[in-house]
């Protein structure tokens, strides 16, 4: 029985020492940082204080082109490292907000923590970033014939939903 408790004792005790050990790793490319500093600005205008300190954002060319990124983990824990590799092969985004919807959606995943949401508000769009494979959310005119086809007006809520899930229903989307 003696020896039974010493080992899981030790057990214990060398799971504790691995999380003591880690120390995270922050190393973003100069084209992603506005991008991560608007995050952290935008949870912050929210009433979120975040802090990125934990963050490696790569080109990984094993990425199959069906994907334009990914989040190697969902979690909101600061103890294990963060990383969004980026697909070098395609490129998913034709403007900054179409970038920064890609980034956030990661950030959603790996810096707050949020899965998937593939729920759909009353008129059909999507309800939140988190929503996979769509970049163009709140995303100007790609070729502006017209006003129709500018989104930005969209920003406001969803980025309001990548932070608070509960946002109510906005009046565009009735």
């Amino acid at each position: 029985m003696f020896k039974n408790v010493l080992i899981v004792c030790v057990i214990i005790l060398i799971g504790c020492s691995r999380e003591n050990d880690f120390t995270p790793v922050l190393d973003v490319p100069g084209e992603f940082q506005p991008y991560i500093d608007s995050f952290v600005a935008a949870a912050s205008e929210r009433g979120h204080k975040i802090t990125i300190n934990n963050l490696i954002i790569a080109y990984d060319s094993s990425i199959s082109n069906a994907y334009c990124a990914y989040s190697n983990i969902t979690t909101s824990r600061n103890n294990v490292q963060k990383i969004i590799y980026i697909n070098p092969h395609i490129h998913c985004w034709q403007n900054n907000r179409q970038l920064e919807t890609l980034l956030f959606h990661e950030m959603g995943h790996c810096i707050l923590g949020r899965e998937h949401d593939t729920s759909l508000l009353p008129n059909g769009d999507p309800k939140s970033i988190m929503i996979p494979g769509d970049v163009s959310l709140y995303a100007p005119c790609v070729y502006p014939i017209d006003d129709s086809c500018n989104q930005l007006y969209k920003r406001d809520y969803y980025l309001d939903e990548l932070f608070d899930p509960g946002t109510p229903v906005p009046g565009w989307a009735h």
